[in-house]
């Protein structure tokens, strides 16, 4: 009888458990679209530490805003090893450097296969999507930067007037490179004997001041540069990448005909670079390459230093550079601007397609570092949860509120009010445009079904050649568009409304650079250039040496498959 009891209560408890999981499938089938309860709280995940304060501001004004638990947190060192371990839903990655391994691994959901992303992301242009094998869209660009000469508005004002600077500005925007060098080598002179000497920028005539006042008294050279990094050799890079290729996936699957097509590009940029270290800025007066330079203590720290307390006019770097700007000279920074790296390229050396010289010369580098991406195997609610969070931020109000708040720079659907005088408001949106400020995209309910399918599971396509055509579509670079700034997104600082400028006018190159094999920047590029520093001059045996490490270090870092290794 006890045995028989006993049986009795376990098949009793197998049919209950049975019963219970059936109800429990049918109600995930009746709901497909669970909602987030107060007690799910979703977390960003990221790895660097200068994000944290950004993020916890955006936090915070999220949660204030929908009543949704959100918070950031900082990983490990094994960042991808953590988010599998976890389980992480939402993080941010690293641009392309990062792409390869979580793809592989499955952690990055394709926005373009997400029916309540997809509307967002197809708004990416085609420059700044994150997707290394021409396939997909993996990410949400998080800020964008702008990469190019910054200069110090106020120090121009200085050297040709204050009445002269903004048209001057204007012409070293889009001058060509003779002219550019024209200027540096005028300044240089003046720097070194001032007087009212005249110089032509775009047929333009400027006087220089017959002496150094104001912040123009400082001045020992042209260029503030250091020898530790190649970053600012790299954004001039994707410049001269540019001339070449129409896109990363180009630059990513180039083979070695296409690379050794790249000869003339590459001493061009030789030529830059040798222009560029003619002209650096020391503490007392303008230095040279050499022992001088090499033996100096040329850091990173040195070089913005130098830049900040007035020693140089340009800075060779990115945006992201403008807060150590002000830690190393308090006050320093409130009116800067930038301008495109020239390179001495003619029409006819120029092939990728869409691109003009006029183009080239008149353009800056404008990438993002960071992108936030959802990984496609979360539970439905915090997926959800995720999604709902990137829709906050880019389309709604508040979100731009909360997003202008936080990093005050150009969000990736930044862009001009289009056919409206200048200072005027547009009232009416031109055919095919929405006024963000009165026109807001619905957000996705949070019980919205999530469309995916097993391609953020798959490995990267990593056998395609430069022929194979990308099995996307995304949409083409920024049009040229007129008007006043778009008053949804606020610009903090001149620098980051001069980047809007160019972004908005479509005058901007993708960050090409990121699309080169893993190992070119550090082993390749950075190791030539440690030679060519210790050179008290270059010749041109010299540039052709250069240019053909350059070359033979790309080939050997790509496979015979013709794919980027690493």
């Amino acid at each position: 009888m006890f045995i028989k009891k006993a049986l009795s209560l376990l098949l009793a408890a197998v049919l209950a458990f049975s019963f219970s999981g059936c109800r429990n499938r049918n109600d995930e089938e009746e709901n497909q679209n669970p909602e987030v309860t107060q007690q799910d709280e979703l977390v960003i995940y990221h790895k660097n530490t200068d994000l944290a304060p950004m993020l916890m501001s955006l936090t915070e004004e999220y949660s204030k805003a929908t009543g949704k638990k959100i918070s950031a947190k900082l990983a490990g060192n094994d960042f991808l090893g953590e988010m599998k371990s976890q389980n992480g839903v939402l993080y941010i990655v690293d641009t392309h450097s990062d792409l390869s391994g979580w793809h592989s691994e499955g952690l990055l959901s394709d926005f373009l296969n997400d029916s309540g992303l997809s509307s967002l992301i197809s708004k990416v242009p085609a420059g700044l999507q994150l997707n290394a094998a021409g396939i997909g869209s993996y990410g949400i660009p998080l800020m964008l930067e702008g990469y190019g000469y910054i200069f110090d508005k106020d120090m121009l004002s200085d050297i040709f007037g204050e009445e002269n600077a903004e048209k001057l500005t204007g012409d070293l925007r889009t001058c060509s490179f003779t002219d550019f060098e024209g200027f540096v080598s005028a300044l240089d002179t003046w720097i070194s004997a001032p007087s009212a000497a005249e110089l032509t920028i775009n047929g333009n005539k400027y006087t220089f001041a017959e002496e150094k006042t104001g912040k123009a008294q400082n001045l020992t050279g042209v260029f503030s540069l250091n020898i530790e990094s190649t970053r600012a050799m790299e954004h001039l890079l994707s410049s001269a990448l540019a001339a070449k290729f129409a896109s990363r996936y180009e630059v990513l699957t180039a083979g070695e005909e296409a690379i050794s097509e790249m000869e003339d590009i590459f001493k061009a940029y030789a030529e830059v670079l040798d222009f560029q270290t003619s002209h650096v800025a020391g503490a007392e007066g303008t230095i040279g390459r050499g022992e001088e330079f090499i033996g100096g203590d040329y850091n990173y720290s040195t070089s913005v230093d130098l830049f900040a307390r007035g020693k140089a006019l340009f800075y060779p770097g990115g945006t992201s550079d403008a807060a150590d700007f002000e830690k190393s000279a308090e006050g320093f920074g409130e009116n800067l601007d930038i301008i495109p790296m020239k390179l001495p390229l003619s029409e006819e050396e120029i092939s990728a397609a869409g691109m003009t010289a006029e183009k080239l010369q008149s353009s800056i580098v404008i990438g993002s570092r960071y992108y936030l991406a959802i990984n496609p195997n979360a539970e439905e609610n915090l997926y959800a949860a995720a999604r709902d969070f990137v829709n906050w931020l880019y389309n709604d109000t508040a979100g731009k509120t909360a997003y202008s708040s936080a990093f005050g720079g150009v969000p990736f659907n930044f862009e001009y009010l289009m056919g409206a005088p200048s200072g005027e408001e547009n009232s009416s949106p031109a055919e095919g445009e929405s006024n963000s400020e009165t026109e807001t995209e619905s957000l996705p309910s949070e019980g919205a079904k999530t469309s995916r399918n097993s391609e953020g599971n798959q490995s990267m396509n990593e056998g395609q050649n430069s022929e194979a055509a990308p099995e996307q579509s995304l949409p083409e670079e920024s049009p040229e568009m007129v008007g006043p700034m778009n008053p949804s997104h606020k610009i903090s600082g001149t620098l980051m409304e001069a980047v809007a400028e160019y972004y908005s006018a479509g005058n901007w190159i993708p960050d090409l650079s990121f699309s080169l094999p893993a190992d070119f920047s550090g082993k390749i590029l950075g190791d030539s250039l440690s030679g060519y520093w210790a050179k008290d001059s270059w010749t041109e045996s010299d540039r052709e040496d250069f240019v053909d490490i350059i070359i033979g270090g790309w080939k050997n870092l790509i496979d015979k498959d013709n794919t980027a290794v690493g």
